[in-house]
This record gives structure tokens, C-alpha cells and sequence, in this order.
């Protein structure tokens, strides 16, 4: 019998996070100490494909009880569009931050010889990144944009009545690959942390234990990577709630036929 209480919930969603944010802080580790390809050896695709992998791990091991928010974002749209009540959706980010600070631990510890003896280098938390015009704006619009695509997307990929989400058990390998997509294209100005969960959990746990973190909590960038999350998911889900749902098809209609599909019915 599947025991799905709220105390399960709440464990799934702080797993899935550290899951999700130990396989992603991991390969920034990789990329940051280049331990085993040597300096220039990873390289942001590298980012971008271990993020995207995180995700489809942790939402693997986590959809099937709560269906992997694993993002206060994704929790914030949730009550927002009142498919889950406020107590319990704050509860899921209280959980879901409290994994992002104990993946800081793990991962902490699985490198601590390097940070011994190579020093300090941010493998926790995103940051404006050189070589773009970092305006405040321009931050705030970067992750706002990001999780607007984000959570729309989740919501199309998982929409398996009306739209034409992936068959079987795919859905969410296709997370993952949002999340790529999203790295890639969108994700240079801030490092695409569109998870305060993900940014701010394991930033407050490399300010607190972490020597040479010294500027962790400098400026008020680390609201960034909360603050516009926050605006951008709830915004995703409305869009797809209002602006494309209502042109889906109703689950009892039949499927459209292809374009072309009465010239090809003509007759001869």
C-alpha cells in the first residue's frame, strides 16, 4: 500500500533537492578543480549537461510522491494556481532549502582536499558572470525569463491529457532537457540558478563553514537568484493555465488532424 502522508512528502522533496543539488554543485566541482582532465578540461556544456542529468535524476527518484517540485519556484506556482495549499507548499520550501544547505555539506566533504589545497573556489552559489553587461536589470530579467521558461515548460511536458507530452515515464528526462536547454541558451549573465532552493541553500552553507567564503552575502546580488525565481514560475504556469491551455483540445475531442490532411482527402 502506498503511504503517500505529508511527512513523505516532505522527505522526497528534501532528497530529490539534495539529489539534485549534490549531482549539480558536483560538476561544478569538476569544472572548477579540473581534478581529473586537467585545467580547460570541462567547460560550460559540461555545466550545462550535469545540471540537466541532476535533474532528471532527482526528479526520477522524487516525482512519484509529490512530483518533484524540488524548487520553491515550482512550489510557488503551485499555490498560486491553487493545486496546493499554502502550509503545506511553504513546507515543501522550508524542506527544499534545508537540502540545498545539506548538499552544500556533501559536497563540501567530497572536495575538501581541494579546497585545503587549492583554496577557496565557488562551486555553491551562481553569480553574475564576466563578460556581460550585468546591469541589475539584466540579472533580474535573466532569471525571471529563465524560470518563466522553466515552469511553462514543466507544465507542457507534463500535461499528458490535453497536449502532446512525452509517452511512458519520459517526462522527466524532458525536464531535464529544458534544463539544458534553458543552460545553453539563457544561462550565461547569472548561471541560471531559477531554484532559490538551489542558489541560496548551499550559499548560506559555504558563508557559515566553508573558509575563504568571506563576500558570500556582499551586495544584495544573492537576491537575485531568490526574488526573481519567485516571479518567474508563478508567471510560467499562468501563461500556460491561460494562453495555452484554453487552445488545447478538450480531453474528449479528438485530435486535430495534421495540416494538409483535407488536401490529401480530396478526391483525384
Amino acid at each position: 500500500m502506498r503511504r503517500n502522508t505529508l511527512t513523505g512528502q516532505l522527505w522526497a522533496e528534501f532528497f530529490g533537492t539534495v539529489i539534485l543539488v549534490l549531482l549539480g554543485n558536483g560538476v561544478v566541482a569538476n569544472f572548477a578543480y579540473a581534478t581529473r582532465l586537467g585545467a580547460g578540461g570541462y567547460d560550460w556544456t559540461t555545466i550545462t549537461l550535469g545540471w540537466a542529468f541532476a535533474v532528471v535524476v532527482a526528479v526520477y527518484i522524487a516525482g512519484g510522491i509529490t512530483g518533484a517540485h524540488l524548487n520553491p519556484a515550482v512550489t510557488m506556482a503551485a499555490i498560486v494556481r491553487g493545486s496546493i495549499n499554502a502550509t503545506t507548499g511553504l513546507m515543501y520550501i522550508v524542506v527544499q532549502v534545508l537540502g540545498g544547505i545539506f548538499s552544500g555539506f556533501l559536497v563540501h566533504m567530497l572536495y575538501l582536499g581541494n579546497f585545503v589545497k587549492d583554496g577557496y573556489k565557488n562551486v555553491f552559489h551562481t553569480a553574475p558572470a564576466a563578460g556581460y553587461e550585468n546591469l541589475v536589470f539584466t540579472q533580474y530579467f535573466s532569471e525571471i525569463l529563465g524560470t518563466f521558461i522553466l515552469v511553462l515548460a514543466i507544465y507542457a511536458v507534463v500535461d499528458n491529457v490535453r497536449n502532446v507530452g512525452p509517452g511512458a515515464n519520459l517526462w522527466p528526462f524532458m525536464v531535464g532537457m529544458v534544463v539544458l536547454s534553458i543552460g545553453l541558451s539563457l544561462g550565461g549573465p547569472t548561471g541560471y540558478a531559477i531554484n532559490p532552493a538551489r542558489d541560496f541553500g548551499p550559499r548560506l552553507y559555504a558563508s557559515l563553514f566553508v573558509a575563504g567564503s568571506t563576500g558570500t552575502f556582499d551586495g544584495a546580488y544573492f537576491l537575485v537568484p531568490i526574488i526573481g525565481p519567485l516571479i518567474g514560475g508563478p508567471l510560467g504556469a499562468l501563461f500556460y493555465d491561460f494562453l495555452v491551455k484554453p487552445f488545447l483540445p478538450a480531453p474528449d475531442e479528438p485530435e486535430p488532424e495534421p495540416r494538409g490532411a483535407d488536401v490529401a482527402h480530396q478526391p483525384a
